[in-house]
């Protein structure tokens, strides 16, 4: 009886060890480490519900330059990974099928292709007359951009473009909206470019402020943005259409941005919803109104041909006054939205208790809100990905 009872507990302990180990089921997720270390941790986390899985990654190279990590996990379970060795982690990073890995370097963290060698991003610079000055828009297209393939490519129009593909922009990086676009291009048949407008210069807060109605802020008083929404729609984006191989409707065509940059997208949606399909607002300054006004403003829309998909995010570490403030008003929004019959499957609210006010957190979430702008991506097989 002794040896049958030692023989039973062998046997539990070999079922349940590989539990500990990554999942053979699920999307495969690759870290790129340039730190060299030896072991990588990931923590999966379903940011909705808070349940966590971690797991010991397994080494599939090692070089001089790098070792490089896999692991699977379910992409309908968990939403974002942290990824950690040691005492050092990083922040919570988005996860799922279109992600297809992380690289952890002097950068601190960037989307990146398994085998593919990473290349800063290379763009366009067009300059238009904006007022009484000009104003540079930034076109970045995927290295294998066919401008006369008959498969068009979906547009994402964003603010702040200088923040979005250089990694030296800010102290914490770009957006690396690029690395990102092309990790969900590998996986995926989807293709789009990113348009850029640069806002990096004293006039941003008046051009990013929408006129909706009474402004909380002294500082925002004299805000603008009808007009910047107006350079968008009637100025870039047809300029874009006229030069470039992409779509032209709404499902195709989407509008993003961060803190001033992240309400003005939201306007610019708001405003014309029969041009964009959906709007990523991150960390948007919706404190810069109050709620009745809000609500007044939306219940004055129109969406007879369709409302746009909104993604909202937000941060709300107590390290960062702005954020938490910010992340107050953010969580109040799709009531408001509801409240003048906004559909509630049309809203996403995405937060993050840690995540503070910086292109670091934007970049570590924007994969999660390229899932929601493009909800008809098909994942392609692994002989296809290229």
């Amino acid at each position: 009886m002794k040896k049958r009872l030692i023989c039973l507990l062998i046997a539990a302990v070999l079922i349940v060890m590989p539990l500990c180990a990554c999942s053979e089921s699920g999307h495969t997720l690759y870290v790129r480490d340039e730190y060299g270390n030896d072991k990588m941790k990931a923590t999966f986390i379903n940011s909705d519900t808070g349940e966590k899985k971690e797991v010991n990654m397994k080494k599939i190279d090692s070089g001089d330059a790098y070792t490089e990590f896999s692991c699977k996990a379910d992409t309908s379970v968990y939403d974002r990974v942290v990824l950690g060795s040691g005492d050092d982690s990083t922040a919570q990073l988005a996860f799922n099928d279109y992600v297809n890995g992380w690289e952890l370097s002097s950068r601190r963290f960037y989307p990146y292709i398994h085998s593919k060698q990473t290349k800063e991003p290379e763009y366009k610079r067009k300059s238009f007359d904006y007022q009484e000055r000009t104003k540079d828009i930034l076109i970045w297209t995927p290295e294998d951009y066919d401008a006369k393939s008959e498969d068009k490519y979906s547009v994402i129009y964003m603010t702040d473009g200088q923040n979005l593909f250089d990694p030296a922009a800010t102290s914490t990086g770009s957006w690396g909206v690029a690395e990102s676009a092309l990790a969900m291009m590998s996986l995926t048949n989807e293709k789009f470019i990113i348009v850029g407008i640069e806002n990096a210069d004293s006039w941003r807060d008046d051009e990013l402020t929408p006129d909706i109605g009474e402004v909380l802020s002294e500082d925002y008083k004299n805000g603008h943005g009808e007009y910047f929404c107006d350079f968008v729609v009637n100025t870039v984006k047809p300029y874009i259409e006229k030069n470039y191989n992409v779509y032209t409707d709404r499902e195709h065509t989407s509008v993003c941005g961060s803190s001033s940059g992240g309400i003005e997208s939201f306007y610019i949606a708001m405003e014309h919803p029969e041009l964009f399909g959906s709007v990523g607002a991150l960390s948007p300054a919706f404190l810069l109104y109050s709620d009745r006004t809000w609500i007044d403003y939306l219940g004055s829309k129109k969406f007879s041909e369709g409302y746009p998909t909104v993604y909202i995010y937000s941060g709300f570490a107590a390290s960062d006054q702005l954020e938490k403030q910010i992340s107050l008003k953010a969580e109040v929004m799709p009531s408001n939205l509801e409240t003048v019959g906004y559909p509630k499957d049309k809203i996403i609210l995405k937060t993050y208790e840690e995540g503070i006010h910086n292109e670091m957190y934007w970049r570590a979430v924007f994969p999660d809100y390229l899932k929601y702008a493009f909800p008809n991506a098909e994942l392609i097989s692994t002989e296809e990905q290229k």
